[in-house]
């Protein structure tokens, strides 16, 4: 048997034989310090062994069998099915480059994974993996099936702090005046005025719209639901869109031909893109800046962080600050307006 599978199976014994003194010693359970040290003098004493086992299958990774037990889990706690699928995806990846149980992999381990997968790629994507990592081997440690958390020492890659800008005034105006259908009209002022996901829009219903209020409830990241609200121009164009909508669908935005589905997030996309290339707007137009946009227009009217946070649903004021910055005209008048 190669030293490598001796080192592995001395490593499994090693984390057993911990198992098993934790049972017989409840105490341990919550003394982590303690169970490292009695783990560190098991590791000297089999140093000088190896250790073989009645069983002739070479030792192989435990990865997937735990990566479906912690997709599962994830899945309760409400994460998006992107979300889950993204996890899966990079587990898979990590299952491939491993082959040894989950106990056994170090911190240097994962930085050898990290140099290989992360090569050529972004620091924010080797970030992301970073996060992956730590969230996966965390939920290991926190349901035991190992000891220490190998990921926890890995350290973020310094990503440069873009200000990511919205859409210049005139162009807004310029995508505005492009539209030429009243459902586009309707779509375009409900994603300007509300600072919406796109995912959010396509799945919104009309039972969750309050016409008298301006305000409609969305389904954002991780099920969680929240209150936003529209503006005038919207709800107008919105009333003149379902006078002429076709079919009885719950949902807002439909087909334009039987049998009147409910249409998806691309959809959506693919309507702006064609009132972009009406508009002869040549800066990169997508959903996703119109919440920048607003986030930038609602911080600059006077609406504190915790609010544009509210509306935007992020989690931490962190993610909203990266999304909206005053501007430098706003800083200078608030600056005189307090320092004589």
């Amino acid at each position: 048997m190669e030293g490598v599978n001796l080192k592995v199976l001395n490593e499994e014994l090693s984390i057993k034989l911990l198992g098993k003194l934790t049972l017989l010693f409840p105490v341990l359970e919550v003394d982590l310090k303690q169970q490292l040290e009695i783990k560190k003098l098991i590791d000297e004493i089999l140093y000088d062994y190896e250790i073989t086992t009645k069983c002739t299958k070479l030792t192989t990774s435990d990865i997937l069998e735990r990566a479906k037990l912690y997709i599962a889990c994830k899945s309760l706690e409400g994460l998006s099915k992107k979300t889950l699928k993204n996890y899966s995806l990079f587990l898979n990846k990590l299952d491939m480059f491993f082959n040894k149980p989950c106990s056994t992999i170090s911190t240097m381990d994962l930085r050898m994974f990290l140099s290989a997968y992360g090569k050529g790629k972004k620091a924010s994507t080797i970030n992301g993996y970073i996060t992956y990592l730590k969230n996966f081997f965390g939920w290991l440690q926190d349901e035991e099936y190992i000891i220490k958390n190998p990921a926890k020492k890995l350290a973020f890659t310094k990503v440069p702090k873009l200000i990511l800008q919205g859409y210049k005034p005139d162009n807004l105006e310029k995508l505005r005046l492009a539209c030429s259908t009243v459902k586009e009209k309707a779509f375009f002022e409900l994603l300007e005025s509300t600072a919406c996901r796109i995912s959010e829009i396509s799945n919104l219903t009309l039972d969750n719209i309050n016409f008298v209020e301006k305000s409609m409830k969305v389904t954002g990241k991780g099920n969680k639901q929240r209150i936003v609200y529209f503006s005038t121009k919207a709800k107008l164009n919105i009333e003149e869109y379902l006078k002429v909508r076709k079919g009885n669908s719950i949902y807002l935005f439909t087909s334009d031909h039987a049998p009147y589905q409910p249409i998806k997030t691309r959809a959506l996309q693919l309507i702006l893109k064609r009132i972009q290339e009406r508009s002869g707007v040549t800066e990169r137009v997508h959903c996703h800046k119109f919440r920048r946009t607003q986030a930038t227009y609602l911080l600059n009217s006077g609406m504190s962080l915790p609010g544009v946070q509210k509306i935007l649903g992020h989690e931490s004021p962190e993610t909203t600050q990266r999304y909206a910055r005053l501007s430098e005209e706003n800083i200078k008048n608030e600056y005189k307006r307090l320092v004589i």
